[in-house]
């Protein structure tokens, strides 16, 4: 999910994308939240960098409620959603449980993995590319609701393989 940050969709029917106010990561990290805090400060640099985010991946999250699902290390999940707007992350947010208890629909994309493939595709020199191979050796799965989302993930996965 942020991966695509590296790891999200457009509303089937969106035609052009539409600006959203920068996400800001939260000042305040321990020791105990040290991958959402990455990930915090990932989500930044995407949307200050927007403009060099490829255009495939713009569409697929353009305006979508992202889930993800993060085995820790120490066996822990950490459970993340993203809210896109206009391709950019307008909010990040972490809970405790399964479902987010704020998600007034659910996800359109849901992202799964361990925090071994967040790093290795954090680490990476092409995280996008880095996302790509890790979603086709399946230890990333990203699955999208509609034909449109689905559409987009299938041509990223192409380009960026």
């Amino acid at each position: 999910m942020l991966l695509f940050v590296p790891i999200a969709g457009a509303v089937s029917n969106a035609g052009n994308i539409q600006e959203a106010d920068l996400y800001n990561a939260p000042e305040n990290t321990t020791t105990e939240n040290t991958l959402f805090a990455e990930l915090s400060a990932k989500a930044e640099l995407y949307n200050n960098n927007f403009d060099k985010v490829p255009e495939v991946l713009q569409r697929l999250v353009a305006s979508e409620e992202i889930a993800g699902k993060i085995k820790l290390e120490n066996g822990e999940m950490l459970y993340v959603t993203l809210l896109m707007g206009g391709g950019k992350i307008r909010d990040f947010y972490s809970y405790e449980t399964p479902t987010d208890p704020n998600s007034k629909f659910g996800p359109s994309i849901t992202v799964e993995t361990d925090e071994k493939t967040i790093q290795k595709v954090l680490d990476s020199e092409e995280p996008l590319k880095e996302a790509v191979k890790c979603m086709n050796d399946d230890s990333l799965k990203v699955e999208t609701e509609g034909l449109f989302r689905n559409l987009m993930l299938s041509t990223l996965k192409t380009f960026y393989k």
